[in-house]
């Protein structure tokens, strides 16, 4: 018989590649961005998870993507995972999703990437994971085989199937990977959880805005109350105000996390970017909330209720009363006022009704310069309606206006106030105070100037404690307080 020449051997297909959602393609976990949208959206649903659960984390993510809209265009998808994708696209490979997150979710995902050619995910029956999705895969891709690129624990039972792995994660995950299956590539990030460093932490506590928390200790400064019994009470007002704002400051981030992430700067923050994960924030407030009242109520009770109610208004804020123009900046200057409300329960010192007039004045213009800010920057997404908020782009030079005016009505009860009977019986010569207004009013319209010159970042805070004109007011507001407190024959 003649042999056959020239035939060519058959082509063995490239074995598919397979990649994993949670912690891989996204920093993050699906569950939990789910979780957070319904607290945002439909709160009181949440107390229905225990229940979904009873019946399996297919079913509790089933039920969980029926009820919510996610954004995938607002998730934190790696870009070094994203590269490779496309690297291996562009080359004629297949490529897979393979995920525990629900099938309606991962579609969405895919379909807004447009990188995947087969998408295998959880069912609402079957939760596609760890050795699940092992069995799974090792079915499916029997015929050509298939590579994995994932991140947890999970997926070492994946990887003992697959031709090679892909490992995003510790250098330790690497060297598991390495020890079940060929390791072909590694994107090594320390995975979002507690062990992010400690500056990440501080970031996301926003350790720079304790520095507002020094309010409580105006009480006492106004009244000429140095002691030490109740300065030792506002101090520990001080920690535990503290507390209870970073716990409070974690939950709002939470809560703005997908807006957040397409804001000009808010994006970097440590939820937004997946440096910290969302359960780890959720622990972390709890903690900081949960020390903050339980102490608080335990020193002293009406101070207790301060920071209960301070907790509850930003709450009320975080999920309803950020989204009503104008309410939104009066609740936001209220914030500063709690805080002088709060040093003048623990230190048991009567309050002026003048300085709250001026102090309610006073904080409106600030929030209100924050507010413009925040409109200034983020056009873009206050046009498209995806700011968070309840403004348009034009109600920007009404903002403008209101702030201003606020400043000038705080200067102007401050001018009233110098010279109430009040005044005379703290300072030697009060005369000295009338010098306060303009110094007052020069960094408030200072602050409004770079504000709409598009300078001012966050929070007029934030611009005070790195700005060297600003500790040039306070100085010369603590030489004129010092010579007001002196008396001088005229």
């Amino acid at each position: 018989m003649g042999s056959v020449t020239g035939a060519k051997p058959a082509k063995v297909p490239s074995p598919i590649l397979c990649v994993d959602l949670d912690g891989t393609l996204i920093r993050g976990n699906v569950l939990w961005e789910c979780i957070l949208v319904l607290l945002k959206t439909r709160p009181i649903t949440l107390l229905l998870l225990p229940f979904w659960l009873l019946s399996g984390r297919a079913s509790l993510k089933h039920k969980l993507a029926a009820r919510i809209q996610l954004n995938p265009a607002r998730l934190p998808y790696r870009q070094q995972v994203l590269d490779l994708l496309r690297q291996e696209k562009a080359a004629g490979r297949r490529i897979a999703l393979a995920t525990a997150a629900d099938r309606e979710i991962a579609d969405a995902i895919s379909s807004y990437l447009g990188l995947f050619d087969e998408v295998h995910a959880s069912d609402g029956q079957l939760n596609l994971k760890g050795g699940t999705k092992a069995a799974f895969l090792a079915q499916h891709f029997a015929e050509t085989g298939f590579e994995y690129v994932g991140d947890s624990a999970a997926d070492l039972d994946v990887w003992r199937n697959a031709q090679a792995a892909y490992v995003v994660g510790t250098q330790a995950r690497a060297e598991q990977a390495a020890a079940v299956t060929t390791l072909k590539g590694t994107i090594l990030e320390p995975p979002a959880s507690f062990r992010a460093s400690f500056r990440t932490w501080i970031n996301a506590l926003r350790g720079h805005h304790w520095a507002k928390n020094l309010l409580l200790f105006l009480p006492l400064a106004l009244s000429h109350n140095l002691t030490v019994e109740p300065l030792v009470r506002t101090l520990i007002g001080f920690a535990l105000f503290g507390f209870c704002a970073s716990g409070l400051y974690i939950l709002n981030d939470l809560l703005d996390l997908h807006s957040d992430r397409e804001h000009p700067w808010k994006k970097g923050r440590p939820f937004a970017a997946g440096e910290i994960s969302i359960p780890g924030g959720f622990v972390a407030s709890f903690i900081l909330l949960s020390v903050a009242l339980g102490l608080g109520f335990f020193f002293d009770a009406q101070f207790g209720l301060a920071l209960l109610g301070y907790a509850a208004l930003t709450m009320l804020y975080s999920l309803y009363l950020k989204k009503i123009a104008l309410l939104d900046v009066f609740v936001l200057s209220s914030f500063y006022s709690f805080r002088i409300l709060a040093g003048a329960l623990i230190s048991a010192t009567p309050l002026s009704q003048w300085f709250l007039a001026f102090s309610m004045f006073f904080f409106l213009s600030l929030a209100m310069a924050k507010r413009y800010s925040e409109l200034l920057h983020a056009s873009d997404l206050v046009k498209a309606g995806n700011s968070g908020r309840g403004y348009h782009a034009g109600d920007r030079e009404l903002l403008l206006a209101l702030g201003v005016g606020s400043s000038f009505s705080a200067v102007v009860i401050f001018s009233l106030y110098v010279q109430s009977q009040d005044v005379r019986l703290l300072y030697s010569s009060p005369e000295f105070l009338f010098l306060l207004g303009p110094i007052i009013l020069y960094w408030l319209s200072r602050t409004w100037l770079l504000a709409h010159r598009g300078e001012l970042k966050e929070d007029p805070v934030t611009l005070a404690i790195r700005d060297p004109v600003s500790y040039g007011v306070a100085l010369a507001s603590v030489a004129v307080i010092a010579a007001s407190m002196v008396h001088i024959n005229w």
